[in-house]
């Protein structure tokens, strides 16, 4: 038979409909609902229910209904997930039938490209409502927006830490903010590296301080500091996922002075950007290196802002576009360089700077040195004159 007495019309409806919509509902949930099964089921009994109504009709002339089912599961698997090849390879694998190879392969091609012409896929939905920083592959153009530097989306006001920081200032910052990195800057003001927060919390919870030596202070006005405890990064990684929580370290008034010496433990080369560079390439930086964060500096490595992965979400920057766009019109201009000033570069500087180094020389080394670098500067000179540098070369080792 024709399977017609083994589902009915009723039972199929009364499936499908709850199904799919409970299956829509619950999607996205903070529960193991999951979409694969659901949507996989939702489309069989569909499939069934119409393979069920053209053998009621035409008996004999069309295929089973156990066939459109399996058509059915494949195309609601396909219109959601946008699934082709993988969709395709596991139906098959779940019927063991090679027949089917070619209705699956087409089923869910139309599916694929019915369901991108009417919206996106449901995961990518999921993505963009739960607000991930997930970068597409290529940044869609919007405008003037992707030739834009950088600094018109970065968050200014950066909050920074210095490499040598008293205890009592990282706790304020650590209550005070939820940033994942803080950069590290020295006396000068100038970018040093990057800290993140569970190195920071890992360092007050195993209380990693340095402590001032003597009460006496260096000319400069320095505090002589002894070594920290030492810290190693398996120790703070073995608490993975649950890193410290700063909420959760209680200090003493005393340690509120102590010190953090951040620098074996900041990242000393962190990526960072000119203020200057397009939206495009940092957005491609992100993209193809995973970066987390970016710190953005001027032309002297001060830091003016730091930018995450957060901040290149295309639809964060598709909506400053649409509310920024005609401000950056108005704004498209040139602006005028510094008048250029030249320079004559001289042609030979060789002659000059021997005798700057030879004066180097004779002024902070002994006179074993000196006649070294006097032996070396005759073989230079014997090596620039010989129309044979190698013979020459060896002539004058072997003498």
């Amino acid at each position: 038979g024709y399977g017609l007495s083994s589902f009915t019309t009723g039972p199929l409806i009364l499936f499908f409909i709850p199904y799919f919509l409970l299956a829509s509902i619950t999607s996205g949930v903070m529960a193991p609902a999951g979409l694969f099964v659901p949507t996989f089921l939702s489309g069989a009994a569909l499939g069934r229910l119409i393979g069920h109504w053209l053998n009621t009709l035409f008996p004999g002339y069309v295929a089973d209904s156990g066939t459109y089912a399996l058509i059915g599961a494949a195309a609601i698997l396909g219109g959601v997930a946008r699934m082709t090849i993988a969709g395709c390879v596991i139906v098959l694998e779940a019927c063991g039938n090679l027949t089917y190879l070619l209705p699956l392969m087409l089923t869910f091609a139309v599916a694929r490209y019915a369901g991108n012409a009417i919206n996106e896929p449901m995961y990518d939905m999921q993505i963009h409502l739960k607000e991930m920083p997930f970068l597409e592959g290529s940044l869609h153009s919007l405008g003037l927006l992707n030739y834009q530097p950088i600094s018109k989306i970065m968050a200014t006001g950066v909050v920074t830490l210095n490499e040598i920081e008293k205890v009592k200032r990282v706790m304020e910052v650590l209550s005070t903010t939820s940033h994942n990195g803080f950069p590290v800057v020295g006396r000068d003001g100038r970018l040093r590296g990057l800290i993140l927060r569970k190195t920071l919390c890992g360092l007050l919870k195993y209380k990693a301080y340095s402590t001032p030596i003597s009460a006496t202070k260096n000319a400069d006005g320095g505090i002589p500091l002894a070594q920290a405890a030492t810290f190693f990064f398996d120790t703070l990684e073995k608490h993975y996922p649950n890193y410290p929580d700063v909420r959760a370290i209680k200090l003493i008034d005393k340690e509120m002075n102590f010190w953090l010496d951040m620098r074996a433990h900041m990242d000393p080369s962190p990526p960072t950007l000119n203020e200057a560079t397009s939206l495009r390439r940092g957005y491609n930086l992100f993209r193809t290196m995973g970066f987390r964060h970016l710190v953005v500096v001027d032309g002297n490595l001060f830091v003016v802002g730091i930018i995450t992965r957060s901040d290149m979400n295309e639809h964060r920057l598709e909506h400053f576009w649409h509310s920024e766009k005609e401000q950056m019109q108005k704004e498209m201009t040139i602006d005028t360089l510094p008048t250029a000033i030249a320079y004559e570069v001289k042609q030979n500087v060789l002659p000059e700077f021997r005798s700057r180094r030879s004066g180097s020389v004779a002024s902070n080394t002994t006179a074993d040195t000196i006649e070294t670098d006097i032996d070396l500067e005759i073989l230079i000179n014997d090596l620039e004159v010989s129309d044979s540098p190698n013979l020459k070369l060896r002539k004058k080792i072997a003498s």
